[in-house]
């Protein structure tokens, strides 16, 4: 999954994603595409299961 996305840093598009967590519920991180490894450590977001929907079930 790679939704384009606009925003100020101008880089265009994310990545995704999904963790499957046995313990707990799922998360999703979206990151930019291209990004330094400095960059990675704080340009990312999190989602826990419940706060997002799947891409395939907007549809």
């Amino acid at each position: 999954m790679t939704p384009t996305v606009e925003g100020a840093s101008g880089r265009g598009e994310l990545n995704a994603v999904v963790i499957d967590n046995p313990s707990s519920v799922d998360e999703c991180i979206l990151y930019p595409s291209v990004a330094t490894e400095k960059e990675l450590e704080t340009m990312w977001i999190l989602a826990k299961e419940g706060d997002y929907t799947p891409l395939k079930d907007s549809r």
